[in-house]
C-alpha cells in the first residue's frame, strides 16, 4: 500500500526503479504506464537479496515491521544506502557503527510519523537550539467511518496490531518512562474534521536518543472518538466464548485469536456478509506537533486528504511521499551511519528541499509560532 506509490513517485520524478515482492498480485498493481521493472522475490533468501541489491544506489524498504530491520542490516552487508518505512521495533542505532564502517546511510522510520513529525521537530532544534516540551499527534482515518471501529486500516494490518499492542515509551520530568498504549485517551476538536480522540502509542522511537535535553516529550494516535476503548477491551479481555457479540462470531477465544480476528477486521481487503468490503478507499491524514520552549510556542499541522484524481489513500501521500523524496535527496545529507529523519530537519538545505517536494505534491504544512501569554 505504500511501496508501489514510493515507486511509482520515483519513476515519475525520472529514477529507474525495480520492485521486489514476494506476491504476483501486488506487482500487478503497479501503473502500467510508468517503466517500473517488477520481479517475484522472496527477500528472506538473505545471500540472494545481497546480491542483488549489490547492483543499486539506494535501497527502499517498505516491508512489514517484522522484516525491517533484517533488511537494512542485509542493505550495509550489501554496501548500499536504504531508506526504511517499515516501523521494526528494534533500535535503528545498533546498526550505526556497521553502517558508518561500510559508509552506507540508513534512514529508518522515514515515513509519515514517524518520519515527516520527525524533520519538523529536527527543523525547530536547528532554530532554537533545544526544547522544553514536544508532543505528536498523528493519525489515519476513513471519510466515512463504519461502526463499530470507524477505522479502515491503510497500511500494513498486522503492523497496526503491533502499534496497539507494543508498549508506549515517553519522557517525563527529563525521564524516559514506558506508559500503557491505548491509554490516556483524551478529547479535541478540529474545525475540519470534527470530534476526535488520541491515545498513547510508541511513536517517539528515535526522539528518545536525539533530542536532548528535553523535559517531558509524548506521541498520541489520532482515531474517532470510541476507537481506542473498544481496541483496549478486546486486546485485553477478548470475547467470552459464551456471550453475545454484534460483529463477530461468539465462539471466538481471547489472545492470539483476537489479534487475528482484529487483523481481519481492520484490513481493507476483508469481506463481509454482501461479499465486496464495506469500507472505501477514501481516508484523510491528520499530524499536529506542539513545541515548547520557555514562552515560546510552534505548532505545526498538516490535514490531507484522499487523491480522487490517482486513486492514492491520503496515508500512502504522506507516507511514500515523504519516504520518496527523503530517498531523493539523502545522498546529499553529509556522514554516513543511521540517520534518524529528525537530523534531515536540522539540515536546513534538505530540510528545505523535503517541505518544497511535499508542497509540490498538494501536501501544505502549516506553522504558528507564538509567544505564550504570561
Amino acid at each position: 500500500m505504500q511501496g508501489r506509490v514510493v515507486a511509482q513517485d520515483l519513476n515519475k520524478n525520472k529514477h529507474e526503479v525495480t520492485i521486489l515482492d514476494s506476491r504476483k498480485e501486488n506487482l500487478r498493481k503497479v501503473d502500467k504506464s510508468l517503466n517500473i521493472k517488477t520481479k517475484i522475490f522472496d527477500v528472506t533468501s538473505r545471500a540472494e537479496l545481497i546480491r542483488f541489491i549489490k547492483n543499486f544506489d539506494v535501497v527502499v524498504g517498505a516491508l512489514p515491521a517484522r522484516l525491517g530491520f533484517y533488511s537494512m542490516r542485509c542493505a550495509i552487508e550489501a554496501g548500499v544506502d536504504q531508506v526504511d518505512l517499515s516501523y521494526s521495533g528494534e533500535d535503528p542505532f545498533l546498526l550505526d557503527r556497521d553502517a558508518k564502517k561500510k559508509k552506507i546511510k540508513i534512514v529508518p522510520d522515514a515515513g509519515f510519523a514517524p518520519g515527516l513529525s520527525n524533520i519538523l521537530i529536527g527543523e525547530i532544534y536547528r532554530l532554537w537550539g533545544k526544547v522544553d516540551y514536544l508532543r505528536i499527534l498523528v493519525g489515519g482515518m476513513p471519510i466515512n467511518p463504519i461502526p463499530p471501529f470507524n477505522y479502515r486500516c491503510t497500511w500494513s494490518p498486522a503492523d497496526l496490531i503491533e502499534e496497539y499492542t507494543r508498549p508506549s515509551r515517553i519522557i517525563r520530568n527529563s525521564k524516559i518512562v514506558t506508559v500503557e498504549t491505548l491509554s490516556s485517551i483524551e478529547g479535541f476538536s478540529t474545525p475540519q474534521i470534527g470530534y476526535l480522540e488520541c491515545f498513547y502509542t510508541d511513536g517517539l522511537r528515535t526522539l528518545l536518543k536525539t533530542i536532548k535535553p528535553v523535559k517531558n516529550m509524548e506521541e498520541k494516535t489520532i482515531r474517532y472518538a470510541g476507537h481506542a476503548e473498544l481496541l483496549k477491551s478486546l486486546i485485553e479481555y477478548g470475547f467470552q466464548p459464551d456471550s453475545e457479540n454484534p460483529f463477530t462470531n461468539p465462539k471466538i477465544k481471547p489472545n492470539r485469536d483476537i489479534l487475528d480476528f482484529l487483523n481481519k477486521q481492520l484490513n481493507p481487503a476483508s469481506v463481509h456478509g454482501s461479499g465486496t468490503s464495506q469500507y472505501d478507499d477514501k481516508d484523510l491524514s491528520i499530524l499536529i506537533v506542539e513545541i515548547k520552549k520557555g514562552k515560546r510556542t510552534m505548532e505545526y499541522t498538516c490535514i490531507d486528504y484522499y487523491d480522487e484524481k490517482n486513486k492514492i489513500t491520503s496515508m500512502a501521500r504522506m507516507t511514500a511521499y515523504t519516504g520518496s523524496i527523503i530517498t531523493q535527496c539523502i545522498k546529499d545529507y553529509p556522514g554516513f551511519g543511521v540517520i534518524a529523519p529528525e537530523y534531515l530537519g536540522t539540515n536546513k538545505d534538505i530540510c528545505n528541499f523535503i517541505k518544497t517536494e511535499l508542497k509540490r505534491r498538494n501536501i501544505t504544512i502549516k506553522s504558528n509560532n507564538t509567544l505564550r501569554a504570561t
